[in-house]
């Protein structure tokens, strides 16, 4: 892991020399900087308020390279954000609870049928009662907003430990798995991280893409 925070380093460093001008997502927005760091006391003390045990890699980052800046689409949040339901809409009274584990193993989403004129009503009011309950985020940790009310997230607590996940439910795609990198259904953070770095190089250095 120590090898991977260095080599992460090195290659972000080469991106935001390639990049004076801001032209990958989200670079004008985070300007390719970071947080301070958190300490190893200041971890444990959020572990303990939330009773969880962050996963090793991600804290690794918070203490070597910075809580929260540039990243992924726009952004890594700072992990005092991770806790809201919305990152568009900060609500200190409306959090996901890291203490209960994350409930999914599989893609997950909820069947309303088909929403007509006569049932419209009906149908958004039953949405908003069920669709979007907090409980369906459990154990989840926002990382990063990946923008029109999606969220990229680390699973704290749970079967999924370590993975990271999209909630997708604004759009009707339900919770699930990264799916933005192929033949990799799963992913953990600094894989994630890295591979973000790797896909924005090979895009400056050749106009091509990585998606593997």
């Amino acid at each position: 892991m120590k090898e991977q925070i260095e080599r992460i380093k090195t290659k972000f460093d080469r991106l935001k020399q390639l990049d004076k001008n801001f032209e990958v997502f989200g670079s004008e927005k985070h300007k390719y900087l970071f947080n301070r760091t958190k300490s190893e006391k200041e971890l444990i003390d959020f572990e303990k308020s939330h009773s969880i045990k962050l996963p090793v890699q991600y804290k690794e980052f918070l203490m070597k390279i910075g809580n929260g800046g540039a990243g992924p689409y726009y952004g890594l949040e700072p992990i005092e954000n991770g806790l809201f339901a919305d990152l568009d809409y900060k609500d200190k009274n409306d959090l996901n609870d890291l203490s209960k584990p994350f409930p999914h193993t599989e893609h997950w989403n909820l069947d309303f049928g088909e929403v007509t004129d006569e049932n419209e009503d009906e149908y958004f009011e039953q949405k908003d009662k069920e669709y979007f309950q907090n409980k369906w985020a459990n154990g989840l940790l926002r990382v990063s907003n990946f923008g029109c009310g999606v969220s990229m997230n680390l699973v704290v607590n749970g079967k999924e430990y370590g993975n990271l996940w999209v909630d997708d439910r604004c759009n009707d795609q339900g919770i699930y798995p990264n799916p933005y990198i192929e033949n990799r259904d799963r992913i953990t953070f600094l894989d994630w991280y890295e591979h973000w770095i790797d896909n924005e190089l090979k895009e400056k250095t050749t106009g091509n893409t990585v998606y593997n």
